[in-house]
């Protein structure tokens, strides 16, 4: 059996400061700007989920 790499993602990566951006609207209880974010990644919708996410989690925390 073969080791087959998956091809490279093709979605949009979105930049540090949209992923902060949406994360401070989340944490201000708007979902739409995460959201949106998301869906715009395409291939990387979850990764950029991800991202969002671990921006909420380090911003509660201080």
């Amino acid at each position: 059996m073969r080791f087959r790499r998956t091809p490279e993602p093709t979605g949009y990566r979105p930049t540090e400061a949209e992923v902060e951006d949406a994360a401070a609207r989340l944490n201000a209880g708007s979902g739409h700007a995460a959201y949106d974010l998301a869906a715009h990644s395409g291939d990387r919708r979850q990764e950029t989920a991800l991202r969002i996410l671990s921006h909420c989690v380090e911003e509660g925390g201080q």
